[in-house]
């Protein structure tokens, strides 16, 4: 996996036919182009797959008529790329957490790392939404503190990231890195645990992945709606499997106040939390279209769906959590130039 983009063909050479406009800029055997089919996922910071592979086959299908579009989608995304001055933080604090800034393969490497603790690893997904939730609460933020990864998920974070000046490598979103996931666990033969959402969806998202993915074991399924005495129930047939990822998703701060409360006494056991996870995998729920994610705008997808649920996290949070930045940002400054 690659997303260092080679550099531009010139726009005079574009004029002249020598370059095009929409070409290569992966591939150093390839016709260079002003600008790439796949430019907007590296400024997204969403390079899954094979980039130089997905390169190839838009440019094969390219029409003039979708000239355009990558224009747009690839100058839109250059709005949230890192500026040339952006600082490569490890652990930058954004808003209300210390987030690891870490790629998407050190990332696989860090979830499918053995337990080093007397108590499980845990690793959280964090988005704007969760970090406006843990500037107010604190029993949140202190789980966050505690974490062992925190992952930047959406380009909420990208966006407050460059107002503070940090370079943020890649978007670790749950959904996009799930099938790195899924293979590399059926790979190292470590079992995936499913805990969450409503009734039936996680065993339907089970059933998929078992159908799809040979040598995956997912030996334990259960919804999220779970008593106290439930979760403990589950927490000891947990327990009884010693290593395996259990995959929390219950919509914060409720999966992280569960993975800690009944996990986190299981050395052997690395948790994460993946919100919606489940809804997306089983089909319950359509993610966005790659033109949506493109555009930065997989946020407005989702609102379009559910306008009820989801319009005050994003029509008031989002702005909220972007202030917040802002106000981190003016704070910093006045104390550097105060020293």
């Amino acid at each position: 996996m690659s997303d260092e983009l080679l550099p531009r063909a010139s726009l005079r050479d574009v004029a002249r036919g020598r370059a095009r406009l929409v070409g290569s800029r992966l591939d150093e055997r390839a016709p260079r182009g002003w600008v790439s089919p796949v430019e907007a996922r590296v400024h997204l910071g969403i390079p899954y797959g094979d980039l130089a592979e997905e390169e190839a086959r838009l440019l094969r299908a390219r029409r003039r008529a979708t000239n355009l579009a990558v224009l747009i989608r690839a100058g839109l995304a250059g709005f949230v790329a890192p500026s040339p001055g952006s600082a490569q933080t490890r652990s930058p604090w954004i808003v209300s957490a210390r987030v690891d800034n870490i790629s998407i393969p050190e990332a696989l490497d860090a979830i499918f790392s053995p337990a080093i603790s007397d108590r499980a690893r845990m690793i959280h997904f964090v988005h704007p939404h969760a970090l406006n939730l843990a500037y107010g609460n604190q029993e949140l933020g202190s789980q966050l503190a505690r974490a062992d990864l925190v992952l930047p998920d959406g380009i909420g974070i990208r966006i407050a990231a460059r107002l503070l000046g940090v370079e943020i490598r890649h978007n670790i979103n749950g959904s996009d890195i799930w099938p790195l996931l899924v293979q590399r666990a059926a790979e190292e033969k470590v079992p995936l645990v499913f805990v969450g959402a409503a009734p039936g969806v996680a065993e339907r998202c089970a059933e998929r992945l078992a159908a799809g993915t040979p040598g995956l074991e997912i030996p334990i399924v259960c919804h999220g709606y779970l008593s106290d005495a439930e979760s403990a129930q589950v927490a000891a047939r947990i327990r009884e499997l010693e290593r395996c990822l259990v995959l929390v998703g219950m919509g914060t701060p409720r999966q992280e106040t569960w993975a800690w409360t009944h996990l986190a006494a299981l050395p052997c056991v690395t948790a994460l939390t993946v919100g919606a996870l489940f809804d997306f995998i089983s089909g319950v729920v359509p993610r966005a279209p790659y033109a949506w994610r493109e555009l930065g705008l997989e946020w407005l997808f989702r609102l379009l769906r559910e306008p009820r649920r989801l319009g005050k996290r994003y029509l008031v949070g989002n702005p909220l959590f972007l202030m917040r930045a802002v106000r981190q940002r003016l704070r910093h400054d006045r104390e550097s130039t105060g020293r």
